[in-house]
């Protein structure tokens, strides 16, 4: 199903959402009518409209926690993509106080990273994947600034501000590991099944309720349309917001492009690297 989602744009998936669900209940329930004349369901409307009312107001407190759920963890996502980038550009503008040729390596090992985490990696985030040539640029990237060492020749003055230079480039690769990390928790990490199956249940029980009132045929099936299609249009936002990394309604890399781009860092990347 993800590989479908990934196929159309955001609002066909969305309309469909709506409209197949739709479909469907309005076939059964007009079914259901010839089996079931209106006339034997209106003596018992106040009941059923009594009950409907619970199992509505059950349903909709679950599917706005839901929706809740999901646009607060799409939040989450950006929110940690955007940080990440953010940690690069304070890596990289960090960097000019180490000393050479620590400093080149180490900026051309978070330029590289950059380029391969938006065009490379990103794409790759849609199943869960990752680069594993962006981890090893990080490694390498802390290798290089752990194993400089302060010129022999060096005041002892001189040593501590190379050893606080150290440090401080380090401490910022740190917090761009961990979000790294967060990121790929984001693409993987999703709203449990048993969720989805209790929501789809949910419905199932709801339209089962309104199948049981009665008035006149056409009216009651456009109303049990647009019900269904208003469940399935939250339905679809859920499984939209619950993919992050998908090809409909994503995180966006233009924390990244931006970062790119202010800090120039096409002119320190690796020459000939994709």
């Amino acid at each position: 199903m993800e590989h479908v989602l990934d196929a159309m744009p955001v609002w066909l998936a969305l309309m469909l959402f709506a409209a197949i669900p739709a479909f469907v209940a309005v076939l059964l329930h007009d079914r259901f009518r010839r089996i079931v004349p209106s006339d034997r369901l209106i003596p018992h409307h106040d009941v059923a409209g009594f009950l409907v009312s619970i199992v509505g107001l059950l349903f909709a407190v679950v599917l706005a926690f839901l929706v809740a759920a999901a646009w607060a963890a799409f939040d989450a996502a950006q929110r940690n993509a955007d940080s990440e980038a953010s940690d690069l550009a304070e890596t990289f503008a960090t960097t000019t106080v180490l000393s050479e040729p620590t400093r080149t390596t180490t900026r051309r090992l978070l330029a590289d990273y950059a380029f391969l985490v938006r065009d490379q990696e990103w794409p790759m985030l849609i199943d869960g994947r990752q680069d594993p040539r962006a981890r090893e640029i990080i490694v390498r990237a802390f290798t290089t600034v752990a194993s400089s060492q302060a010129p022999k020749s060096a005041t002892v003055a001189q040593a501590l501000e190379h050893s606080s230079a150290q440090q401080l480039v380090t401490t910022n690769l740190e917090a761009l590991s961990a979000d790294r990390r967060r990121r790929l928790l984001d693409a993987s990490v999703h709203i449990p099944g048993a969720l989805y199956l209790a929501l789809v249940m949910g419905w199932i029980l709801l339209l089962a309720f309104v199948f049981l009132f009665g008035c006149s045929r056409v009216l009651q099936l456009t109303m049990t349309a647009l019900v269904t299609a208003m469940i399935g249009l939250l339905f679809g936002l859920i499984v939209e917001f619950d993919r992050p990394y998908g090809n409909g309604i994503r995180v966006s890399p233009e924390a990244w492009t931006l970062v790119i781009d202010n800090h120039h860092l096409e002119r320190f990347r690796t020459p000939g690297t994709p």
